[in-house]
C-alpha cells in the first residue's frame, strides 16, 4: 500500500513539474498594440493571451475567420446589444483559444488558415494575428505586461574599456667614474606587467545587446519578434562562454544579422 502510495505520489509531482515548464511567450502594451504580432494555436494545446498583469478587464473578442478557432474566457464578456455603455459586467481578463475542426462558413479564408483576433478592454483594443499550428508547441500563453514592467535597457559605459600598460622606463646611461678603473652600472631590464584582458565573450555579449537596443529604436528588429528572441538567446549563450560561431549555431540567428547588430553595437 504505501509503495502504491509513493508511486502515486511521484505521477502527480511529475505531472505538476510539466504542468509548471509549459513555455511563456510575453511581451508588453506598447509592443502589443504597435506592431502586428503573429501567435500561432497549436493543436492539441491552444493558447491563452493573458492581461492580468496590466490591470484591464476584456469588453469583448471578435474573431475575423470563426471556421478555425473557438475561445473561452475566464469572466463574462459583454453583450453587443447590451445597453449599458460601460459594460460593468465585463470582467475576463484571461481567454483561451482553439483550434476546432474547420467549419464551412461562407467566409473567406487565407491558404494557411491564419486570420485576425480582436481583443477589445476598458482601456484600448488589441489586435493579433492568429494562424493554426500541429506538433511541440513553442509557447502556451501570451503574458501581456504593463510598460512599467519592462526592464530598464541596458546603458553604454562612459568610456570604453582600456588596457593600460605602464611604459618601462628608460635605461640610465653609463655612469663613468673621474678617476680609473672605470665601472659600469649594471642596469636590470624592468619587470613585466601582468595585464588583466576581458572576457572576448563578455564583451560581443554586451556589444550584440548594444546594437539590438539600437535595431529596436530604429524599428529594425521588433520587440518580442523571433529574430528579437533569437538574438537574446545569442546573448545569453555568449555570456555563459560560447563562441560567436557557436551562439549563432545554437540560437539559429540568421549570421548577416548578428553580425550587423554586433557592429552597431560596437560602434
Amino acid at each position: 500500500m504505501l509503495k502504491r502510495l509513493a508511486i502515486i505520489t511521484t505521477l502527480l509531482i511529475t505531472t505538476a513539474s510539466s504542468v509548471s515548464a509549459m513555455p511563456i511567450r510575453t511581451v508588453y502594451e506598447n509592443d502589443a498594440n504597435s506592431s502586428a504580432i503573429e501567435l500561432k494555436v497549436w493543436k492539441g494545446y491552444g493558447l491563452t493571451i493573458n492581461l492580468m498583469s496590466t490591470g484591464e478587464t476584456i469588453k469583448q473578442v471578435w474573431i475575423g475567420d470563426p471556421s478555425r478557432f473557438a475561445f473561452t474566457s475566464n469572466g463574462g464578456l459583454c453583450q453587443k446589444q447590451s445597453n449599458d455603455s460601460d459594460c460593468t459586467g465585463g470582467k475576463a481578463t484571461v481567454i483561451f483559444l482553439r483550434q476546432i475542426n474547420p467549419i464551412n462558413f461562407p467566409v473567406t479564408s487565407s491558404s494557411n488558415g491564419s486570420t485576425q483576433i480582436t481583443v477589445l478592454t476598458n482601456e484600448k483594443q488589441y489586435q493579433f494575428k492568429i494562424v493554426p499550428a500541429t506538433g511541440n508547441p513553442a509557447y502556451t500563453s501570451l503574458v501581456v505586461k504593463s510598460e512599467s514592467d519592462r526592464p530598464l535597457p541596458i546603458t553604454r559605459p562612459r568610456s570604453p574599456l582600456m588596457l593600460t600598460v605602464q611604459k618601462p622606463q628608460s635605461a640610465p646611461p653609463v655612469v663613468q667614474q673621474p678617476s680609473p678603473p672605470q665601472q659600469t652600472i649594471t642596469v636590470h631590464p624592468p619587470q613585466s606587467v601582468a595585464v588583466l584582458r576581458p572576457n572576448p565573450g563578455r564583451n560581443d555579449a554586451n556589444a550584440l545587446a548594444f546594437g539590438l537596443a539600437e535595431a529596436g529604436r530604429k524599428g529594425q528588429v521588433k520587440p518580442g519578434s523571433t529574430t528579437w528572441n533569437k538574438v537574446q538567446d545569442a546573448i545569453k549563450l555568449l555570456r555563459r562562454g560560447k563562441t560567436k560561431e557557436e551562439a549563432i549555431s545554437l540560437s539559429q540567428v540568421d549570421k548577416k544579422t548578428f553580425d550587423q547588430l554586433l557592429e552597431w553595437g560596437r560602434l
